[in-house]
């Protein structure tokens, strides 16, 4: 039996095709015949053959990848990230020239110690017994808890309201307006080369950029510059005095209209700023703010200290304001050589009483108090005057025993030098 083979049309008419013998010359003729009786080749072989003479053709040239996929893939790598606690407070609190831990002036700590912190143990200690003893109960139920920052915080807010007198406004969570915050020094343009310098390389690869342009030439050329930005205050307790209570106090010298309109018209119209929040409360000139963070959450207080810089120093902004107003009207009223002598004489007690704010940071049962001023030289400074674990007795009375004396000074001498500003206004 003989074997069958498959054979495909092409090369069936080769074979079937007669061979020509050696010795056939290569004419005109011979050529037309074997071109008439050799059959063309499919489409299909052809475009394969065309396909793999390319591609060996470009297997030696280096695949580049566009522009814009270069460019996309180095604007991702610098792309500006979020900055950790650290950076924050060495990069842009100092920026805005905002100081953590520094040490408290000679006058600042004297006027503290005897006009706030003076009496610590005077008289209404029996309620001062029972709101401590309610706040160091709660602190032991939350220690025992996951407890987030929100439970800490109704703990001492709790403790906060029955504290204050009812001249104050103590509110919660509330967005502080953005343009009030202390100004960011931010890097200025990069400093141009001498003129020699920035010429001399953009001739040498004149005949290069016009053969290839790169088009991230630019960017090499000035690089990105960083900008920095405060975080806006959002204070997790905000305490400061109320409209009522202020429009009590000026209306003797005012008049009820007056002194019900005088900080809503200042407000309205820029002159005064006093009520930080974005949508106004009515609370006026915050003196202290809350901060809290927990542990069982993942906050810490490193990071409570970071807001609470900010937010204190604006306030501190605040009373800035109204001093400022005060030095104005002090000027349209008195000649220059009065305004000098009393440069020179100096004003103790009443600065600092415009130049000092308190906050309160804490971690879970830890809590941190500290104070707020501004030195001559405009840098704002926050040191930290005590720190207490409301889980322990003593901890919890003692920490209540200093914020009570903040709020009687708040409503006191703070309170007086306010309202004697706002009559002469």
């Amino acid at each position: 039996m003989k074997r069958s083979r498959s054979c495909s049309p092409t090369f069936l008419a080769i074979k079937q095709h007669k061979p020509t013998s050696p010795t056939t010359h290569l004419t005109y003729h011979a050529l037309e015949e074997h071109n008439h009786n050799i059959p063309s080749l499919p489409p299909c072989a052809l475009l394969q053959m065309a396909l793999e003479e390319r591609a060996h053709s470009l297997s030696d040239i280096p695949i580049i990848p566009p522009p814009s996929t270069r460019s996309s893939q180095r604007s991702r790598s610098s792309s500006p990230v979020r900055p950790s606690d650290a950076q924050y407070r060495g990069g842009h609190l100092r920026r805005a020239k905002i100081f953590v831990g520094d040490e408290i002036p000679a006058s600042i700590s004297c006027y503290v110690n005897t006009s706030i912190f003076h009496n610590l143990t005077s008289s209404g200690n029996d309620h001062l017994y029972q709101i401590s003893e309610r706040l160091w109960r709660k602190s032991k139920e939350l220690e025992k808890k996951p407890s987030g920052e929100a439970e800490w915080t109704e703990a001492l807010y709790a403790a906060l309201n029955d504290l204050k007198p009812v001249e104050f406004e103590a509110v919660r969570n509330r967005d502080w307006r953005t343009d009030l915050k202390p100004p960011v020094h931010n890097p200025r343009p990069t400093i141009p080369r001498k003129r020699s310098e920035l010429h001399q390389p953009l001739q040498e690869n004149a005949a290069t950029d016009s053969l290839y342009p790169s088009p991230d030439s630019s960017r090499v050329i000035e690089p990105a510059i960083p900008v920095f930005r405060l975080k806006d205050p959002r204070p997790d307790i905000c305490v400061g005095l109320s409209d009522d209570s202020l429009a009590d106090s000026l209306e003797h010298a005012k008049g009820r209209d007056i002194a019900q309109s005088l900080l809503l018209d200042m407000q309205d119209t820029s002159t005064l700023i006093s009520d930080p929040h974005v949508t106004p409360l009515g609370l006026r000139f915050p003196f202290l703010i809350v901060e809290a963070k927990a542990g069982a959450t993942g906050g810490n207080l490193y990071q409570a200290q970071n807001q609470a810089a900010v937010g204190g120093s604006t306030a501190l902004l605040i009373l800035k304001g109204l001093s400022d107003l005060r030095d104005s009207q002090d000027l349209n009223r008195e000649n220059q050589d009065c305004v000098e002598t009393s440069d020179e004489s100096g004003q103790a007690t009443p600065d600092i009483k415009l130049n000092l704010a308190f906050s309160i940071t804490t971690e879970g049962p830890v809590h941190e108090l500290w104070l707020h001023f501004r030195k001559p030289n405009e840098d704002f400074q926050m040191v930290c005057i005590g720190i207490w674990r409301t889980t322990s007795k003593d901890g919890s009375l003692n920490f209540l025993r200093h914020l009570s004396a903040i709020l009687r000074w708040g409503n006191g001498e703070f309170k007086d030098n306010l309202v004697s500003i706002l009559q002469d206004l």
